[in-house]
């Protein structure tokens, strides 16, 4: 399930492609809390079958490995996911630093209801909630396709996201390529909507992608969500300044959710 480290050195084949996976996401994450982290962890709603994990960089501004990967199924029926153990020596996430973790799921739905950074003995930092949405993608073939953002975060906080971006590539690129590292990507990015808007608690949003899609390519959607934009609710959360970044495949005849 562990995805080898990526080295800067060969993001000349940051736009490399790989063969299609149904739902992949990655993501930058900066500790914006006063407080220092060693692990992070994400909640997925249900059984999930997760077909891969992207566990870090080594070197370059991302840099962090995590070693202990850990997939567990609790009582609640979900799935967590937990990267611990950063490069063998369970080096700190200090307030400042930025990781960089991700992970694909076999299905086309993998609903996030819980992200935290947790402690050297693995436990949740207090107060940490790293806030993020569920996306989706719908399409049908002869129109433009149309992204879905939800928060049905636990926590039931309201989410300020920033700069919704889109690519299309012709094929899916590899995890590892899904990163603020990768210059191509970040230059080929476009706008679907511009500035900053909330996520209540339960609350939805579309918007349409102004870009026909051709069955086989794939969609990368890039977002921000963090502290920074919170404002003086931030204060409290042990939380983190976030690029996401979300590759969903257009196939299955061209029509449905992407997958």
């Amino acid at each position: 399930m562990k995805t080898p480290a990526f080295r800067l050195s060969a993001l000349a084949l940051a736009l490399a492609t790989q063969g299609a996976l149904a739902y992949e996401y990655n993501v930058d994450l900066k500790n914006t809390g006063t407080t220092t982290a060693y692990d992070v962890a994400v909640v997925l709603s249900g059984n999930e079958t997760l077909a891969s994990t992207f566990n870090g960089y080594q070197g370059g501004p991302l840099d962090g490995y995590f070693t202990d990967v850990q997939e567990s199924h609790p009582a609640s029926g979900d799935t967590i996911i937990h990267w611990m153990n950063i490069d063998g020596m369970d080096s700190p996430i200090p307030p400042g630093r930025t990781i960089h973790i991700g992970w694909s799921t076999q299905d086309c739905d993998s609903t996030v209801k819980d992200m935290y950074w947790t402690t050297k003995s693995h436990g949740r930092l207090a107060n940490s909630v790293l806030h993020n949405v569920t996306h989706n993608l719908t399409y049908v073939s002869g129109r433009l396709p149309i992204i879905d953002f939800t928060n049905v975060m636990e926590a039931q906080v309201s989410i300020r996201l920033r700069d919704v971006r889109f690519a299309v590539v012709d094929a899916p690129l590899k995890l590892e390529a899904l990163s603020s590292v990768n210059a191509a990507l970040m230059k080929s990015l476009r706008p679907v909507k511009e500035g900053v808007f909330v996520l209540a608690p339960g609350e939805r949003v579309s918007f349409t992608v102004p870009v026909a899609l051709k069955e086989g390519q794939s969609l990368i959607t890039v977002y921000s969500t963090g502290d920074a934009l919170q404002g003086a609710a931030s204060a409290v959360n042990q939380g983190a300044d976030s690029l996401h970044f979300m590759q969903r495949p257009v196939g299955g005849g061209g029509h449905g959710n992407g997958c």
